[in-house]
């Protein structure tokens, strides 16, 4: 059996966000896109495009100086809509956090129109960005 065409797409987009590639987050965003970011994470609110996809989550990078270790524990597509779910794993100044994360994608003509994270860290996580 073959990957739906938009996991695909979530694939590319996940690995040119740990290779900084910002060209091919352009390719693969609406011009529109929109990042709607929940939980107890540096930046959460609503981001527009590619620039503020990589200001959401360049933050997390930044603050962790890019110890961010990610395992997709599945992800999965119909029509226009997908769902993934990850295992994060963060380091920051001799801590750990240890989280999972859902995500939720909408898909206009193969490109990411809406990205919906949300994070699910345990309470209190928020002091980890402290």
């Amino acid at each position: 059996m073959s990957e739906h065409p938009n996991v695909t797409v979530i694939n590319r987009m996940t690995k040119a966000v740990f290779d900084n590639d910002r060209e091919t987050l352009a390719e693969l965003f609406t011009d529109d896109m929109q990042l709607h970011v929940r939980g107890p994470l540096p930046r959460p609110g609503d981001h527009k495009g590619v620039d503020g996809f990589l200001g959401a989550l360049g933050a997390i990078f930044e603050l962790t100086d890019g110890d961010v270790r990610i395992e997709q524990l599945f992800c999965t597509a119909d029509g226009p809509w997908a769902a993934e779910w990850e295992h994060a794993v963060l380091g920051r100044n001799g801590r750990t956090l240890e989280t999972n994360n859902a995500f939720v994608y909408q898909l206009k003509d193969g490109k990411i129109a809406e990205m919906w994270m949300i994070c699910a860290a345990p309470a209190g996580s928020e002091s980890f960005w402290d």
